[in-house]
């Protein structure tokens, strides 16, 4: 174990420090479309509603996060008269972790929507999707609080010193606690319960989302030292990724363009690109403001 939790490496450090790429694209589907504020989720197979013992998605997980990326995409049916499209989901394959350094999850899963009357397949897409979650070894903050906690007892033991009797026996005694404490933190690195990732039972646990660099599409990243939270960290980012990966195919398939994020700013640069983006009949859309369309006058 002690081999397991090292230090971290150099390329470790770095990537921690790193911050997250923004969202540069969203699916927004339009409002002439048939798909607008008309598809319910009809069903979803081979993916259980709990989690047992280990890691793996479930979906108590799964369903919130695809009924709220409906939502924001408009396509989510509000009303039951309105839901004249099902989408039905089939994960064809779905493995979590076990036990561990590195945790690993991944998933094959037909997304398909369907007329609900007729039964007419509209859209069908097999997704693929993965996620390696890092297991983050001792860095420089871990010193630092080892540092603080000898601090701390090594200023205990010198008072206690002080009023001791014996100085000898309360000077070892000052000695040994400093040793065990420097040596804190590193055993809580390599606690045994840190490479062994549980499940989510009810799907309702809350975890700080990894650390990434390209999104809900990141192949890898850094998560919780902790087994639990690191195996259920895996299992969401990698369903935020296959819902991406479902609304990317979906873009693609329909020909409806991916509306671009801009920055709101009004400089030459973010103004040059609504014009070429307003040429190419692609959307967009400011990372926080209301934006102006760009008229193109031929």
């Amino acid at each position: 174990m002690l081999v397991l939790g090292g230090c971290a490496s150099q390329s470790t450090r770095i990537a921690l420090q790193r911050p997250n790429l923004p969202t540069g694209q969203a699916f927004l589907i339009p409002d002439h479309n048939a798909l607008r504020g008309a598809v319910v989720v009809d069903y979803i197979s081979g993916m259980s509603q709990h989690s047992f013992f280990f890691a793996e998605a479930n979906q108590r997980q799964f369903r919130p996060m695809l009924e709220t990326a409906l939502e924001r995409s408009g396509m989510l049916a509000r009303t039951p008269a309105a839901a004249r499209y099902g989408l039905q989901i089939e994960f064809i394959d779905l493995r979590g972790s076990f036990i561990g350094v590195d945790f690993d999850s991944r998933s094959r899963a037909i997304y398909r929507i369907v007329e609900r009357r007729t039964g007419r397949i509209i859209s069908e897409k097999t997704v693929d999707a993965g996620f390696m979650l890092r297991f983050i070894g001792l860095v420089e903050e871990d010193l630092v609080v080892a540092n603080l906690v000898t601090n701390t007892v090594w200023a205990a033991g010198l008072g206690h010193v002080a009023g001791a009797g014996g100085s000898a026996t309360a000077w070892r005694q000052a000695y040994q606690a400093t040793l065990w404490s420097t040596l804190f933190v590193p055993l809580q690195l390599v606690n045994p319960l840190n490479f062994f990732a549980g499940g989510d039972f009810y799907g309702d646990s809350r975890v700080p989302r990894p650390r990434v660099l390209n999104g809900d599409m990141s192949t890898e990243g850094y998560g919780s030292r902790d087994g639990f939270q690191r195996g259920v960290q895996a299992d969401k980012q990698m369903m935020r990724q296959s819902i991406a990966k479902f609304f990317i195919g979906l873009s693609q398939e329909q020909n409806i363009p991916l509306t671009v994020i801009l920055p709101c700013a009004y400089n030459r640069e973010v103004e040059n690109l609504k014009v070429e983006l307003s040429y190419r009949g692609i959307p967009y859309a400011g990372e926080n403001c209301r934006m102006e369309r760009v008229e193109i006058i031929q």
